[in-house]
């Protein structure tokens, strides 16, 4: 049984770890609310963009002529951008992304896709593909919090100039979206070729009739098509970006409000035992004092 010193000693310890905790779980509360902020900032603009590039496809516009449409058919090749942390001690955050992008891979492959190439945000995500000896095309560490739209426009363009100066026939993004306040999945996208499929089922016939109704359209619609379209990348990889910013700092306040509730109950338990081996060491002092003084009548 363990004594006195070393129940007070271990009560310490916890209680010093339990204000670690309670500090990690407040900042990243403070920064899981400034991250929904921006994202409750930045939805409503890539929402009536796509509505906007949604009005040009009903105009007839020639897209096939833009290069950010074209199927490259004769390349099997496919790029995968993984969006993880830098950091842990935040549950199953970054595992979730790494299993999904690698589940994803596999499948490509299992379907005979011949060279899928990895690049990873995050040194989360970094560490454990160069653990696994697996290449990357290219790696870089996550903004995080700090992300502006400027790192979200430089990652946009090399992503636009790698599809169309190189043999990749198609670029995934692998980020965590985030469903609700406090919710939010592991998510894989096709970013590019752009699919008029997906952008005309995400808005309804009605709201793209009022649109056509409310917008006049100069110079022509292929040019405007042509300036919204990287644009319209740039913001989709900066609302990934956020998103996933966002699900790390709930998944790490979550993690830390466990590990101080955890903390609480170890204190109270301990605290327990140390009160039952206090009152155990002076019972059997009384008792000794008892039994001396009995011996010596």
């Amino acid at each position: 049984m363990a004594t006195q010193r070393e129940i007070l000693k271990r009560i310490k310890s916890v209680s010093s770890t339990k204000k670690i905790t309670k500090t990690m779980e407040m900042i990243s509360t403070s920064k899981m609310k400034k991250m929904q902020i921006r994202l409750s900032k930045s939805k409503p603009y890539v929402t009536k963009l796509e509505q906007v590039i949604c009005t040009l496809f009903d105009s007839r516009v020639p897209i096939i002529d833009d290069t950010l449409f074209k199927i490259k058919p004769m390349f099997s090749n496919k790029l995968i951008l993984m969006i993880t942390g830098n950091r842990g001690l935040c549950g199953g955050y970054n595992t979730n992304v790494i299993e999904n992008t690698l589940s994803f891979r596999d499948q490509l492959i299992a379907d005979g896709e011949t060279q899928i190439m990895l690049q990873a945000i995050g040194k989360k995500g970094i560490n454990y593909l160069k653990f696994i000896n697996v290449p990357m095309q290219k790696s870089e560490a996550n903004p995080e919090d700090k992300i502006s739209f400027n790192d979200a426009a430089k990652l946009a363009s090399d992503l636009i100039e790698l599809f169309k100066k190189t043999e990749i026939g198609e670029i995934y993004v692998s980020y965590t979206k985030v469903l609700s306040s406090a919710s939010y999945k592991p998510e894989i996208y096709k970013l590019l070729p752009i699919s008029i499929e997906e952008f005309q089922k995400g808005i309804p016939i009605d709201a793209r009739r009022g649109l056509r109704e409310k917008y006049i359209i100069e110079p022509d619609p292929s040019s405007m098509l042509s300036s919204f379209l990287p644009l319209y990348i740039t913001n989709k990889l900066y609302l990934n970006l956020l998103e996933s910013s966002y699900a790390e700092q709930n998944a790490r306040r979550i993690a830390m409000k466990n590990a101080t509730d955890a903390a609480v109950d170890m204190v109270r338990n301990l605290t327990i035992k140390y009160n039952r081996a206090r009152q155990a060491k002076i019972t059997n002092e009384i008792a000794e004092i008892v039994g001396g003084a009995a011996a010596l009548e």
